[in-house]
């Protein structure tokens, strides 16, 4: 029998914004990157955009537990990014997450 242990929780948000505005969605999110990555319990953070899609931008999160991405997530509310952000925004984000296994 195998046994598949979760070792890393991964969030991948997908944020639908004005294409014409992504580039101001983006310099408030990269200007956060370092920050987060130096956050407890952060594996990775990275923006993501498709050229092809100027409409959507993504954020990959890797974290060693769930309870330290709800502590960044409350983070970053408390430090008004998710308002900074939504003048950019056509609807709420597509959040989906997994886990990695060993």
């Amino acid at each position: 029998m195998i046994v598949l242990a979760a070792t890393a929780l991964v969030m991948v948000i997908e944020f639908p914004v004005i294409p014409e505005r992504r580039d101001d969605f983006v310099a408030i999110s990269s200007a956060q990157v370092e920050t987060v990555r130096a956050r407890d319990g952060n594996l990775g953070f990275d923006v993501l955009l498709d050229p092809k899609r100027p409409d959507i931008v993504v954020y990959i999160e890797r974290w060693e537990t769930p309870e330290q991405q709800e502590a960044f997530f409350a983070w970053w509310i408390a430090q008004g990014l998710t308002e900074k952000l939504k003048p950019y925004v056509t609807a709420a984000p597509k959040i989906s997450s997994w886990q990695t296994i060993d």
